[in-house]
């Protein structure tokens, strides 16, 4: 059932400890490179496309089908179906060489009602999830899951899954592609031991690549990620708009917003701004927005320490959502180990309606000479977190944004900094797009003595541009401390879109 063109499950030996580190899979996407593109997944059938999300919801692999069950950390493996019908490989490392999970109907339970349907009705498995206890002693729950195309999803103990991760972003002629993880290998994990190993390969129209990955669960959950990645023949990675360490999130609505939307609850997002870290210790706050129409921003950067998509505001009055519960939503930070230096992240947000769909996209592209065909090479530490790594001094809390209630025209920003400082060591530091005029701004330390408030008041200048990035840091005796927050200036407070 599965094509045998391309994807050959033959005995992969391992010839050195040296090796054994390396993706598992890198001489097999060098090769790959090099032909057509050819996919390597088995197509949908009519049975798997018809299958309904609830369908699915009741479809599950009887537990002796689950991988390692004799050990901390258990896989269960997916079956492909609905929109996500694309059948992938699943294999074991064993004494340096690679043995097939072998796929078959008899795997797997079905609803009463539905009748069970044959191997050959089934495009096989679509990923799988990862269960286990980050500790001996504690309690077994999902760590993380993969399923379907590069997106896989991870979380922190005692957090809820959020936002996902990808392997690969790329945008050809004006079209994003999605490249696909096509087979993965797992390393039997040690005895008592929450660690697990595994090796991915990617395959897409455009390119290739190889992937391995550590998982250490817990909070944070960690996952080391290295992978060597292979513009295909007479591609250029310029060609591509290539996006490493991507992420794809959801963003509503906040009290930062200046689209209002008619809805009972506070917020409804799973990250609310982006943060980037640079080696000279600067950190960007960028809070998130659904704009009108798609706007994509870009920030350069040289010395990269780190990046993610954060959820910050942990309290349940925030977001009044008993069923989502957004305050559980875990952030991601990626710190960059190889090949991820100089370059720019990027940041692509989308407009939406409700809270269904992904309209949030990060990544970072690296800085690659022009028409640059190599084959890049990459490492980072990938954390599902509660939030970023703290940074040294006052960091942004709350952003609120509204109209003064005379008939003045200006937009009051006021934005909330978590400080120790003495409201009277502070002062405020604002950036200003051109089509922007400052009336105001002080600061104002609130009653609980641990924040100080940024009042800022604005108005767009007659007859000029009225989009752009406003910014405002804390200057501390004459210096730049803590983050640097940064707003999408649109011209102003919208009705509900």
């Amino acid at each position: 059932m599965y094509p045998r063109t391309a994807f050959l499950f033959s005995c992969l030996l391992i010839h050195s400890a040296a090796a054994a580190e390396a993706p598992l899979h890198r001489a097999e996407a060098e090769r790959l490179a090099g032909q057509p593109y050819a996919p390597g997944w088995t197509p949908p059938t009519e049975f798997t496309k018809a299958l309904t999300y609830d369908q699915m919801r009741g479809i599950h692999i009887k537990r002796q089908g689950w991988l390692f069950n004799d050990s901390q950390v258990q896989v269960e493996p997916l079956l492909a179906g609905s929109f996500n019908s694309k059948g992938l490989r699943i294999g074991l490392l064993e004494g340096g060489e690679v043995r097939e999970v072998p796929f078959s109907a008899a795997l797997f339970e079905f609803p009463s009602g539905m009748a069970a349907p044959q191997d050959k009705d089934l495009s096989g498995f679509k990923g799988f999830r990862v269960h286990g206890a980050p500790r001996t002693g504690a309690n077994s729950y999902e760590q993380f899951s993969f399923g379907g195309a590069s997106y896989f999803r991870g979380h922190p103990e005692g957090f809820n899954y959020g936002l996902s991760a990808r392997g690969l972003i790329l945008r050809r002629d004006g079209k994003e592609e999605f490249p696909m993880f096509e087979r993965f290998v797992f390393e039997k994990p040690e005895d008592g031991s929450s660690v697990m190993v595994w090796h991915a390969l990617l395959n897409g129209p455009s390119a290739t690549g190889a992937f391995r990955f550590t998982s250490r669960p817990g909070n944070p959950h960690v996952m080391e990620i290295q992978a060597d990645l292979f513009p295909r023949s007479g591609v250029a990675w310029s060609d591509l708009g290539v996006g490493l360490a991507g992420f794809s999130s959801m963003y509503w609505f906040s009290p930062a917003d200046a689209r209002r939307t008619a809805d009972f609850r506070g917020r409804v997002h799973d990250s609310e701004a982006l943060a980037i870290d640079a080696e000279d210790g600067s950190r960007l706050w960028r809070v998130l927005g659904n704009p009108a129409k798609v706007r994509t921003s870009v920030f350069p950067v040289h010395g990269l320490r780190g990046f993610g998509l954060v959820q910050r505001d942990r309290t349940f009055d925030a977001y009044q959502d008993d069923t989502a519960r957004y305050e559980r939503r875990t952030s991601a930070w990626v710190e960059p180990q190889e090949g991820m230096t100089a370059g720019e992240v990027k940041l692509v947000e989308i407009p939406t309606r409700g809270e269904y769909d992904d309209n949030i996209v990060a990544s970072f592209t690296p800085e690659l000479p022009a028409g640059s065909r190599e084959p890049l090479h990459v490492a980072y530490r990938l954390l599902w977190c509660e939030d970023a790594p703290a940074a040294k001094g006052p960091r942004v809390v709350q952003t609120r944004t509204g109209r003064l209630p005379d008939k003045s025209g200006i937009t009051l920003l006021a934005v909330d900094f978590a400080t120790s400082l003495p409201v009277a060591s502070l002062k405020p530091e604002v950036e200003l797009p051109a089509g922007v005029e400052q009336r105001f701004t002080y600061l104002k330390a609130m009653p609980d003595g641990k924040t100080v408030r940024l009042h800022l008041g604005v108005v767009p200048k007659a007859g000029e541009a009225t989009t752009g990035e406003i910014r405002a840091g804390l200057l501390h005796d004459g210096t730049r401390t803590g983050e640097t927050w940064a707003y999408p200036w649109t011209g102003g407070v919208e009705a509900a879109p």
